[in-house]
């Protein structure tokens, strides 16, 4: 064979193999497109690293509406799926308690949703009257009562879907939680028990219905994702979300062959699977996947979705895009940009309330502070929550009782504070890594009392509230955290990362016998976390 001839046969060898070729003529074809984690996004919005804007739902209805033309010319049928927490996190989302959502997804046309943990957060009622609304099934098949182990009427534990000459079994699961909840009108209990059990159930009842293909929609994160791929046979595809995970190509088990695929959040990208099942078993066979970047101009808007997107943006009202600074610096949701991110809200607590010291943590951040103009719609992104500022007595003892807890997890830098620093030895056993801590300058003592401002979660139920609780003087000062933070905007624009150059939190490493400590590497400057 000639120089000329093998890389010709090289290069359709590696062509092949990028592609992952969709099967040969006579497979039975499926194309499935997949959101998780929307949290409310649907208006067009800056992004950080793209240099266009996010499109929101007018240009996502745009692109499904291209990609099922496409299929329906070629007799391609498409399932559209969402792994959940779709409304919670900006101000279209939570002030329409997520109808505003779910008229957009009808518009759009989805098949099925997963119900996430924070499309609980406006309470049961307000999540079934969602579900009345909408045009396509809610689906959590862990969500139980607990008394009769079925379902509440509300929500399905999987769905049939007739594709082309597939019938496609669609399960839903969401995240565990054992806590009740109860049901409107005296009419029960319902918990959301561990999944494996009822992904089981389900796949059982969809094989003696006769599916072909089954697909898990799940909102449990990636980890989770890997365990039911690992131990719960006959899973085609798993549709994930939670921890907003952007994988590029599915992850392939190699215990069950199961894929596994996660687009990400925020209606930044939508998934898109296309299936080949296996002539000889029916189950998922060669496939093609692509992530595609919902930017402006990657599809012609829906003129449908973009009149919903006008609408409830007119209900939100001007007052979200009100300027309230201005930013000379990116602060990315990466390890560092949260960090800063953190010190700069902890800073405002303390401004806000007068306390010395501040913790709050680094989950509750949830969106970037990009560089330039600031409204308060970007506030609001930064904290969509309803929480409020609250202050404690706390000791001496009882804050670094709350900092060595802390400093015990994996991530030593999930509590972020302001007026403290403090200097740590990752190599000591937990209970006893803090080297030095400083309360304004000067060592803090274990027997004075500190005022500390916290927030509603870290009170109610945030990791440290069990320690919180060990405090006097409880008090919810009614201000709501992103109202301070845009506060802290106004009065201290312009903002520069320069300002949170200075570490708080100090790694050292173990006193050597000379007593000399040698400084290590601060947390905030550990590995980035993978994007959002």
């Amino acid at each position: 064979m000639n120089a000329r001839l093998r890389r010709l046969l090289l290069l359709v060898l590696a062509l092949c193999a990028g592609c992952r070729g969709i099967g040969p003529a006579g497979n039975a074809s499926l194309c499935i497109l997949h959101t998780s984690d929307v949290h409310g996004h649907i208006v067009p919005e800056r992004v950080a690293g793209w240099n266009e804007r996010l499109g929101g739902s007018a240009v996502l209805a745009g692109c499904v509406n291209a990609i099922r033309e496409d299929n329906n010319r070629k007799s391609v049928p498409t399932l559209l799926l969402d792994a959940g927490d779709f409304y919670l996190g900006t101000p279209e989302g939570d002030i329409s308690k997520g109808s505003a959502l779910i008229e957009l997804m009808n518009v759009v046309g989805y098949d099925a949703l997963a119900v996430g943990n924070h499309d609980w957060d406006g309470g049961v009622s307000n999540l079934m009257a969602l579900a009345e609304r909408a045009d396509f099934p809610f689906l959590a098949a862990n969500v139980i009562n607990p008394e009769t182990g079925a379902p509440p009427g509300f929500l399905h534990a999987h769905i049939i879907k007739k594709c082309g000459p597939l019938r496609v079994g669609v399960i839903g699961i969401t995240l565990e939680d054992s806590t009740p909840q109860e049901l409107p009108g005296g009419k029960g209990r319902i918990v959301c028990a561990a999944p494996e059990e009822y992904v089981r159930e389900s796949l059982e009842e969809l094989r003696h219905a006769g599916v072909n293909c089954t697909i898990l929609v799940s909102h449990l994160g990636l980890l989770a994702d890997k365990k039911i791929a690992r131990e719960v046979d006959g899973l085609d595809v798993i549709l994930g979300g939670h921890n907003h995970v952007i994988l590029k190509s599915p992850f392939r088990s190699s215990d069950s062959g199961t894929l596994i695929c996660h687009a990400g959040s925020y209606g930044k990208y939508l998934g898109k699977l296309d299936l080949a099942t296996s002539p000889r078993t029916g189950r998922a066979g060669k496939y093609r996947y692509e992530l595609i970047p919902l930017v402006e101009g990657r599809c012609p808007p829906d003129a449908a979705a973009g009149a919903v997107v006008d609408k409830w943006r007119s209900v939100t009202g001007k007052r979200f895009d009100e300027v309230i600074g201005y930013s000379e610096s990116d602060f990315f949701k990466d390890r560092e940009g949260v960090a800063m991110l953190g010190e700069m809200i902890a800073d405002g607590m303390r401004e806000a309330t007068g306390a010395p010291i501040s913790f709050n943590q680094r989950h509750g951040i949830r969106g970037p502070l990009l560089k330039g103009t600031i409204r308060y719609r970007d506030a609001y992104t930064i904290l969509p929550f309803d929480d409020t500022l609250w202050t404690v007595a706390l000791t001496g003892a009882q804050i670094r009782e709350i900092l060595e807890k802390v400093l015990s997890f994996r991530r030593p830098d999930n509590l972020r504070f302001s007026g403290l620093t403090v200097e740590y030895d990752p190599a000591s056993p937990g209970g006893r890594k803090i080297v030095t801590v400083k309360c304004g300058g000067s060592d803090m003592r274990d027997d004075e009392t500190y005022r500390v401002a916290v927030n509603t979660y870290l009170v109610k139920w945030g990791f440290i509230n069990t320690l919180v609780a060990k405090g006097r003087d409880l008090v919810d000062t009614r201000i709501i955290a992103r109202d301070m933070l845009r506060d802290y905007f106004r009065a201290h624009s312009p903002l520069s990362e320069k300002a949170f150059h200075t570490p708080r939190l100090v790694a050292i490493e173990k006193v050597a016998a000379t007593g000399t400590k040698t400084p290590g590497l601060a947390a905030r400057t550990e590995a980035p976390e993978r994007d959002e």
